[in-house]
This record gives C-alpha cells, sequence and structure tokens, in this order.
C-alpha cells in the first residue's frame, strides 16, 4: 500500500505513529514497529483518547479498510474486501474522508454475542459514520490462519519481558494466607484466582510443592510468580502441522496479556506423574481464544526451574469455543 500511495521516504521513519502523510487531503495514519517494519497505513480515524481505550486491532482494520475502499482496487483486493462482511448503516467510506479527530466529539463501539462488532463516530451528539462488520480476527488483520500462526511465533521469539505495575491487594491482617478471588470463563473450573501466604518476608505468592495446586495455578496465572517456569510449547498449525519452540512460560503470559488477553486456567486431573490443565488467553475485545494444553510434571511444581508441557491452539474464535476442550 504504501508503494500505491507514492509514500515519500516511509522506508526511513522512525519507530511509532505517524501523521504526516495525506491522502485526498486527509491525514494518514503510519506506524512503524520497533523493528523497522510498517506494519499499519490507513486513515486516521480515531482519536487519541479513543485509542487507549479500546482494541488497537480494530481500530487498525478500520482505518485501513476505509482507505483501501477509496483506492483503485486491483482483482485481489476486490475479491477480499466482498468477504469482509462490512456494513454502513449510515455513510460510506467517502464520508470517513470528512472526519476530523480534532472535532469528533463521540466514538462508540458495541459488540454484539461476540459475532458483530458496531463502530459508530459522533459529532456534536450527531451520527456521522457507523459501520457494522463481523468479529472476526482473521479479517481484522487480513491474514489467514497460516500467516496468523507465523506471525505469533515470530512475535513469541522476538518477546522481551517488561516491568508493570502490579494491582495493590487488601492483605488481611489476622491471617496468613489469602485468596485474590478472579473470575470464571465459561465454566466453574477455569477460573483465575491467586494464592497467598505470609510468612517473614511478607505477603508473596504461594510458590511450594506442599501447595503444589496452588502453586501451579499462580504458575500459570501471575507474571509474579517467583518461579521461572520453562515451556515447551508445541503449536498445532493449520493442514495439520506441528512446530516445538522452547520460551519462558512469562513470557508466553505476558505477551498474551499485552495482547488483551485474560488468563484463565483449570486442571483436568492429576496423575501419579503430573498435573494435566488447560490455560484459556481471553482477548473479549477481539473475539479469540488462544488454547493451551499443560502437562506439568510434580516433581518440578515448588522448584526454581519448573517445567511446563503445551500444546498451543491460537486465535479460536471465541463464538465457536465449545466446553469440550476441558473433556
Amino acid at each position: 500500500m504504501a508503494a500505491c500511495l507514492r509514500l515519500a521516504q516511509a522506508d526511513a521513519l522512525a519507530e511509532g505513529s505517524h501523521y504526516g502523510y495525506k491522502y485526498k487531503g486527509h491525514s494518514l495514519h503510519v506506524r512503524v514497529n520497533a523493528h523497522g517494519e510498517i506494519d499499519h497505513i490507513g486513515l486516521l480515524l480515531f482519536p487519541a483518547w479513543y485509542r487507549l481505550q479500546t482494541s488497537p486491532t480494530v481500530c487498525d482494520f478500520l482505518e485501513r479498510n476505509l482507505l483501501e475502499r477509496l483506492l483503485p482496487m486491483g482483482e485481489e483486493a476486490r475479491f477480499r474486501q466482498a468477504g469482509e462482511h462490512v456494513s454502513f448503516i449510515k455513510g460510506s467510506a467517502q464520508t470517513a474522508l470528512t472526519l476530523d479527530t480534532t472535532d469528533i466529539t463521540g466514538v462508540s463501539e458495541e459488540r454484539i454475542d461476540f459475532k458483530v462488532y458496531r463502530v459508530c463516530w459522533e459529532r456534536q451528539q450527531s451520527e456521522v459514520l457507523k459501520i457494522c462488520f463481523d468479529m472476526d480476527y482473521q479479517m481484522l488483520t487480513g491474514c489467514n490462519s497460516q500467516e496468523l500462526e507465523e506471525r505469533y511465533l515470530r512475535q513469541l521469539r522476538r518477546f522481551k519481558p517488561h516491568k508493570y505495575v502490579a494491582r495493590e491487594l487488601p492483605f488481611p491482617k489476622h491471617t496468613n494466607v489469602y485468596v485474590a478471588a478472579g473470575d470464571t470463563f465459561q465454566i466453574k473450573e477455569m477460573r483465575n484466582d491467586l494464592y497467598y501466604e505470609r510468612d517473614s518476608r511478607g505477603w508473596h505468592l504461594t510458590n511450594s510443592g506442599e501447595a503444589a495446586s496452588n502453586t501451579l495455578r499462580n504458575m500459570m496465572l501471575s507474571i509474579d510468580f517467583t518461579g521461572n517456569p520453562t515451556l515447551e510449547l508445541t503449536l498445532d498449525k493449520f493442514g495439520y502441522q506441528t512446530e516445538t519452540i522452547t520460551v519462558p512460560y512469562k513470557n508466553w503470559l505476558q505477551m498474551g496479556i499485552d495482547e488483551g488477553c485474560t488468563p484463565f486456567f483449570g486442571v483436568k486431573r492429576r496423575t501419579d506423574a503430573a498435573y494435566e490443565g488447560t490455560v484459556l488467553m481471553v482477548n473479549p475485545r477481539e473475539g479469540y481464544v488462544h488454547l493451551l494444553s499443560v502437562e506439568v510434571p510434580l516433581e518440578t511444581i515448588g522448584g526454581a526451574n519448573a517445567v511446563v508441557k503445551g500444546r498451543l491452539y491460537v486465535y479460536n474464535p471465541m463464538h465457536n469455543l465449545s466446553k469440550d476442550y476441558f473433556k
């Protein structure tokens, strides 16, 4: 698209978002990632405040899609757009050229049954543009299954952990154990509670072989877990293919949280040798779930270097997710 738009010196842009380019007088949003690659070109449609509170993937899709509808299209682009199920409830792609992020007074997004988005722009409490489209992650990203899988592995290999602000908890004064109650997802076994204990070091996440079940849940769900578990990961790919890599488990967990996912974990069974369970990384804003089936040897739980063996299925549509995954 950069070549089609003839963006001068686009390959020399620094990391970050750039708004100096124009198309028919309307500002473009061009973004360069940390590796010097242009990963987004579209019409500038969203105020900065709105992007901070919603899915960047949805914003990128609409900015890119509406720009493509205004450009001269080849056969491939026409074929792709025919399958994108985008409907204009008010306005058209041409209306997007009239949007000015400095005078847009409201942008709203509805998610209907994890199947459909409805996004509306308002100016002075009057609807200017309203669009309805499928909650389909392949459509949103413009990638097919194989491309998403390759992108996921590439991002996981590149991922660098970073610090974040831990939430403050109301630890009790008169007991030495505490459960930070979380939520459930679909079934009661799939939870994200965390387990704490107090000793001479103060309050910390439980991490001991004597409390293996609680330790396992903390290890699967929290970046603050004190150990450094290793994930031996097999990605189940399109076409009955697989690929195996080894990464720190916390890298996998934090990358999912950075994507906007919330982790949930449930124990399926305990054998004489290992715990078996499922980790779900749930992204309701973008309508998908990563599903990781795990096996953790009992002898490694509570140690400094636990081992997690996992089989991963990525970008499963939320509305298609069956409870059979926990059988």
